[in-house]
Parts: structure tokens; C-alpha cells; sequence
């Protein structure tokens, strides 16, 4: 199964232990430079929000999703901040430009600009 890249490109990465989506914050993740989340099924979106909370507070580490991401979800992994996400061979075959980048514009913020993110009081 084929790793990319938010271009589409294939990526040559090991993936390690995948962590537990939920328990994952700043303080328990260390100084590692990867770490892999899993998702459990093609609608878990737990990797999701921690990928966003990660770099929210300033991991700058490579993120990689592996398991059934699915090709509608790929443009949302890289906004929330994945690095690089796992696609089935059957996706690899079908990944088309617009998986990549599907919309014109965003009412969400990117996790991955200059702008840090608002947080309410």
C-alpha cells in the first residue's frame, strides 16, 4: 500500500507503532520525529482531531495516517496536518488531483500556516 504526500507523491517511509489517537498530546509524543495514527475504519475521524491538536501545539514532527483513510478524506488529512497517509492499491489506481485538493476555499483554518490558531477563552 502506497504512502503519499499532499502533491500525490509516493513517500518512502517505515511507519512505527501506531498511537492510540486519543491519548496523544505535546507532552506524550517527546522529541519523536514520526509518529504514525491509525485509522480503525474508513469513518474514524479520532486521528483527525489529534493530528490538528498535535500541531496546534507546535509538533513539527512528520505525521503519517495509516489504515482506511479513503480518498474523499486524503485534502482533510494534509489540512489538519498529516504529512503523509496511507492509500489501498485500488485508491493508488483511482487518486485523481481533486482528492488532493477538491475545494476553492476553506472555511476552516489550515493547521500548517504562519497564523497560529484562534483558541477561545
Amino acid at each position: 500500500m502506497p504512502l503519499i504526500n499532499q502533491h500525490g507523491e509516493e513517500v518512502a517511509l517505515s511507519p512505527t507503532m501506531a498511537l492510540d489517537p486519543t491519548e496523544s498530546d505535546i507532552a506524550s509524543v517527546g522529541n519523536r520525529s514520526l509518529i504514525t495514527f491509525a485509522f480503525d475504519s474508513s469513518v474514524d475521524g479520532k486521528a483527525f482531531s489529534a493530528a490538528a491538536l498535535l500541531r496546534a501545539e507546535g509538533y513539527s514532527g512528520t505525521l503519517l495516517g495509516v489504515g482506511p483513510v479513503g480518498l474523499d478524506r486524503l485534502a482533510y488529512g494534509f489540512r489538519v496536518g498529516f504529512d503523509v497517509l496511507e492509500l489501498t492499491d485500488a485508491e493508488w489506481q483511482l487518486l485523481q488531483s481533486h482528492h488532493l485538493s477538491p475545494f476553492p476555499h476553506h472555511y476552516q483554518p489550515q493547521t500548517r500556516s504562519n497564523q497560529p490558531l484562534k483558541k477561545s477563552a
